[in-house]
């Protein structure tokens, strides 16, 4: 079996790269441009060549970069959310989507065989459709197969063969509610139909959540909210609530003046916000008190394991949470890279076969 290879663009902390190099991929190269997340970056992958700098100056030629088999890249959201501004490509974060065209195209003949891209769930429906078809056409004016299928309300089909909608909680035994769209293309010079598996949902129970956490010793003092101040007694109030319906060990979070607690075992959706203050990030109540939960356990529940990633010792928690929520949750594009392995090998076998077939 040769040796299979992945580039990250957008690479952060490290999601996609973690999940593919569990499947045996080699990390060729990554890209980023934020200077926090980069540190991070290079304390877990020193070995890697990491492009410090903004995709719009990168360069295949200039940069060296190296042809790979897949190519990954978590492009920049927040022009597409629903809580964002909503001015897709026309804001400058959104338009660097075409940075990531430009590139593949400056590969010539030895483009990625596959695009794995990753976005938020509102990509289907901005701008009325308009944007997920204008990435639809870009992808295929590149040589790629890709295509989008949705019923007359918008809403993805089950046949869609290269998008879905991901959630970390149905596919995966983490038990966090994260919805993300993923979209795979695959090079149509290089494979002969366009047919591509995504990961089916979880046939096994999810983890216990309390398993993610470390409520055997307490934590840092700066976790804890202060005993009577407003939001120790928002988030008490809602706890002694769920105590009264039997709900002993919920998570919690303050959305601007009410809190709101996951009944499901579950913990909500872990975002960057979660840097730029301590009522987003989800809380939990222990021993000692009611406090936010650690960078360490945030990390457990986008899938990094303990051994496998740490932060740099002097980062700022702040700049850990917000890069936490920034990533991927690794286990769900391990089932990606793990499909992506399988689609290159079968392939490469059908390639040989033809050949022997020739030949004879």
């Amino acid at each position: 079996m040769y040796s299979m290879s992945v580039g990250s663009l957008f690479a952060g902390i490290g999601g996609f790269c973690t999940a593919f190099k569990r499947e045996g991929f080699q990390i060729a190269w990554a890209n980023e441009f934020d200077k926090s997340a980069c540190e991070t970056y290079r304390y877990n992958n020193p070995k890697v060549d990491l492009h410090e700098k903004s995709i719009e100056g990168l360069s295949v030629n200039m940069d060296k970069l190296n042809p790979v088999d897949v190519l990954t890249a978590g492009f920049p959201c927040q022009s597409f959310s629903v809580a964002g501004n909503q001015l897709g490509f026309e804001d400058p974060r959104g338009s660097l989507f075409f940075q990531i065209i430009r590139l593949i195209k400056e590969f010539g003949n030895e483009k990625p065989k596959i695009i794995v891209l990753e976005n938020v769930k509102n990509l289907i429906y901005h701008d009325s459709g308009r944007s997920i078809r204008r990435l639809e056409e870009e992808l295929r004016n590149a040589g790629y197969w890709f295509r989008v299928n949705k019923d007359l309300n918008g809403h993805l089909l089950n046949s869609t063969p290269n998008a879905k909608v991901l959630n970390t909680k149905d596919h995966t035994t983490i038990p966090q509610n994260r919805e993300r769209l993923y979209m795979v293309a695959l090079n149509s010079d290089y494979f002969k139909k366009n047919r591509f598996k995504f990961p089916d949902e979880r046939t096994v129970p999810l983890a216990d959540i309390q398993s993610f956490f470390d409520k055997s010793q307490k934590g840092e003092a700066e976790l804890y909210f202060e005993s009577g101040s407003k939001y120790e007694t928002l988030f008490a109030d809602a706890i002694k609530e769920a105590k009264k319906e039997g709900r002993h060990d919920s998570v919690y979070l303050l959305r601007r003046i009410y809190v709101r607690e996951n009944k499901n075992n579950c913990a909500f959706t872990l975002t960057a916000n979660m840097g730029s203050g301590g009522h987003n990030v989800p809380v939990i109540e222990d021993d000692w008190g009611i406090r936010k939960l650690t960078p360490r356990e945030c990390l457990r529940l986008q899938g990094f394991k303990d051994h496998e990633f740490s932060f740099p010792i002097q980062m700022a928690k702040t700049k850990q949470y917000k890069q936490i929520g920034n990533a991927v949750t690794v286990d769900l594009v391990q089932l990606l890279a793990a499909q992506c392995k399988n689609q290159l090998i079968a392939e490469e076998r059908t390639k040989v076969y033809d050949r022997l077939e020739f030949s004879i």
